[in-house]
């Protein structure tokens, strides 16, 4: 029933919730490009926050216009304008003027202003400065009048999709505002608020989209990025905290028997384990003696040995008479763990099976039912293993490798099977900050392995151009006669996805090193484009050393595990994140061969050199990890596709670690203080956290 103040109004939450199109009338194919801006529902509408304003308000002279900024300035047009044309290309240029000095202003492609610019008169404009030498413009400056009665004060620049303009969006959001604005629930608690110094929600959301002064869009910034962290470390911990209250899983404590098996599995391995190995297995150890069920992530470099703490944890369980799924991101990469690992666990007792979703159905009813008389302990797979006929005797482990791809709720999928919690353990290869941790795995509890296992070959990276290709395809070739494999990296699957020409696709490459450069040797093609059987496949036949050359894009970054592939080009290199980078070389070194990483990229930009410079320099990917949240920022930090990271609106993980860190204590206080949140106040903090980052937490996996 809803309370007085909301007699006679719309449902809040039906109207925050309300998809779009029932909100306002919209034609459908714009309807179609907002959600490719992640608009479905009223809130995610006002949820779209500006990533820039246009500030016709606040003027500067000519001579304080800043190069690569934009800025507003009024100024006299001096000499009648000039029109260049070259076919449809056309150059209309003039000199402006103030007070304090000139500039030149150049328009592209707009031969229209010739007539709307007169010599003499006097004009507000507004565009980016650029200085290049003695040079000085102005880019396509929009302009009015002076004394125009219509100049617009400051207006909202929203992200875009080709097919929207910002007046599209703008008349929607002028729209819709109005109506969620005194819907909008306060998910942040008084007295928070008050120490903080905050403004009210409705005040936060009207000024961020309709200001009125430089002043209050900074008020609601800051409120909107408070409120943002504070939801998804709030919501993601009270998760964490209720799983721990409320969860029950069986305790694993072995006897001395099931001790004495696990240092036999143990000393089956063909290294010794590092100390980091040895604590993480003890803070492993410790969690899974408990009732409450584990939630911890191992986060460990390239070839720090988090499958060795992995498969220490299932053979205790396992000697402890429980079971344990281990699910991996590919069927290549399930199978290898397999064939890895099956010959050791055997060797104490211990049965283990493989369930893919191209196991034969005659197979899949043996396991099942191996599985439910409780003769197979460890069941390894991709997605088969989460189906709802599985059946088990005792099953208290999940383990997922590469966990940002499959989701925090699907963590628990098979809670309910088990008939209790599960203990889960995340692997995660990417390294990455804390910052990031927080909130990527705010659910769980962290343990890292920093130590590399003894005898790993470091992979040595290089920095290349294309007038080096010649040099380049020998160095190849040298490797394949020598038995070794080469991967061959391209940021993109098709020519033409990228507005510039020089992109490398990855067919093309395939195409050309087939039928010209690489014609006498087994060349693969993969990308994300092909169907699953035709990754598997591929996959599999440069594993099983059937392919020489591997052309790929990025979907080799969780792929195979292949050692004798000692070589690795990556083209334009300066398109990828140097965590991507990182983890892109970590698919060679893994044999005894000596691996080399060439980077190959053309861009003079002085960002993009230095990154590279980074990524040659250190083999660290905790400190590459760093340096790419710093120089890239998080929307980039997984490449383009953020496996499971939710998407901040507003926030900056970089900028606003401090923030981030001091909201983290923050909650904890909040949760710690006697009698907690009260119900409302937990009942909002969920709510709003559902609201904002649950379609993401529920998504599929990639």
């Amino acid at each position: 029933m809803r309370n007085d103040r909301n007699a006679g109004q719309e449902d809040p939450v039906g109207l925050l919730e309300k998809p779009i199109e029932k909100c306002l009338s919209i034609p459908p194919k714009r309807l179609e490009l907002l959600k490719r801006l992640g608009v479905y529902r009223a809130y995610d509408m006002v949820s779209l926050f500006p990533k820039d304003y246009e500030d016709w308000t606040s003027k500067v002279p000519i001579a304080e216009l800043v190069d690569g900024a934009d800025a507003s300035f009024c100024a006299i047009v001096r000499q009648k304008p000039s029109l260049f044309r070259k076919g449809r290309f056309s150059v209309l240029q003039t000199i402006l003027e103030d007070e304090s000095g000139v500039v030149k202003a150049v328009w592209f492609n707009q031969p229209y202003y010739l007539n709307k610019l007169e010599k003499g008169v006097t004009y507000l404009f507004r565009g980016r400065t650029k200085r290049d030498g003695k040079v000085f413009e102005v880019i396509n400056p929009m302009f009015r009048l002076e004394d125009d009665n219509d100049v617009p004060g400051i207006r909202p620049i929203y992200p875009m999709t080709k097919g929207l303009t910002q007046n599209h969006v703008r008349t929607i959001m002028e729209s819709i505002l109005p109506r969620v604005l005194p819907e909008l629930p306060e998910p942040i608690p008084d007295s928070v608020r008050k120490a903080e110094r905050l403004c009210s929600a409705p005040y936060a959301y009207e000024k961020i989209h309709l200001p009125d002064s430089a002043a209050a869009i900074e008020e609601a910034r800051k409120r909107l990025i408070f409120e943002e962290l504070f939801l998804i470390i709030g919501g993601l911990k009270s998760i964490k905290m209720e799983k721990a209250a409320s969860g029950s899983a069986a305790t694993i404590r072995p006897d001395a028997a099931a001790k004495g098996r696990l240092q036999d599995f143990i000393r089956s391995f063909p290294f010794h384990l590092t100390d980091d190995q040895e604590r993480v297995i003890r803070e492993v150890a410790g969690d899974v003696a408990l009732p409450r069920p584990m939630n911890r992530l191992i986060q460990g470099d390239v070839g720090s040995g988090k499958t060795a703490v992995a498969a220490a944890t299932m053979c205790l369980c396992a000697a402890c008479g429980h079971q344990s799924i281990f699910m991996a991101p590919t069927s290549v990469l399930a199978a290898q763990h397999y064939n890895n690992l099956k010959e050791r666990f055997s060797g104490v007792g211990i049965r283990t099976d493989l369930m893919l979703g191209s196991t034969k159905a005659a197979e899949k009813r043996a396991i099942r039912s191996r599985l439910l008389s409780g003769e197979t302990k460890i069941l390894i797979g991709t997605h088969a293993v989460l189906s709802e006929k599985n059946e088990y005797h005792s099953l208290a482990l999940l383990i997922t490798d590469e966990q940002h791809r499959f989701g925090v709720r699907q963590r628990g999928a098979l809670s309910a099977e088990a008939g209790r919690d599960l203990h889960t353990l995340v692997m995660s290869a990417t390294p990455i900050p804390r910052t990031l941790a927080m909130i990527l795995y705010g659910d769980l509890d962290i343990s890292i392995i920093k130590s590399v296992p003894a005898g790993r070959m470091p992979i040595e990276t290089y920095r290349a151009t294309s007038d080096e290709d010649e040099r380049i395809f020998e160095i190849m070739k040298r490797q394949i006669d020598a038995g070794r494999q080469v991967y061959y990296v391209c940021p993109q699957i098709e020519p033409g996805e990228d507005s510039e020409d020089e992109i490398s696709s990855v067919v093309e490459q395939y195409e050309r090193f087939r039928e010209s450069v690489f014609r006498e040797y087994r060349i693969g093609l993969l990308h994300g484009g092909m169907t699953s059987d035709d990754k598997d496949e591929v996959m599999r036949g440069f594993a099983d050393g059937n392919v020489d050359l591997l052309v790929s894009t990025t979907v080799i970054e969780v792929g195979v595990d292949n050692p004798n592939a000692s070589l690795m080009v990556i083209e334009n290199a300066e398109r990828f994140g140097l965590a991507t980078l990182h983890q892109l070389r970590g698919r060679i070194g893994r044999g005894p061969h000596r691996s080399v990483c060439i980077l190959k990229s053309d861009s003079e930009e002085k960002l993009a050199l230095k990154r590279l410079k980074t990524v040659c320099s250190t083999t660290d990917g905790f400190v590459l990890a760093e340096k790419d949240l710093e120089l890239r920022g998080p929307g980039d930090f997984f490449g383009t596709r953020q496996h499971g990271l939710p998407t901040l609106r507003i926030a900056n993980l970089y900028r606003d670690a401090g923030l981030l860190a001091r909201i983290s204590q923050t909650v904890d206080e909040l949760f710690k203080r006697e009698g907690g949140l009260t119900h409302t106040e937990s009942a909002r903090l969920y709510d709003a956290f559902r609201r904002r980052f649950g379609l993401e937490m529920d998504r599929p996996p990639l």
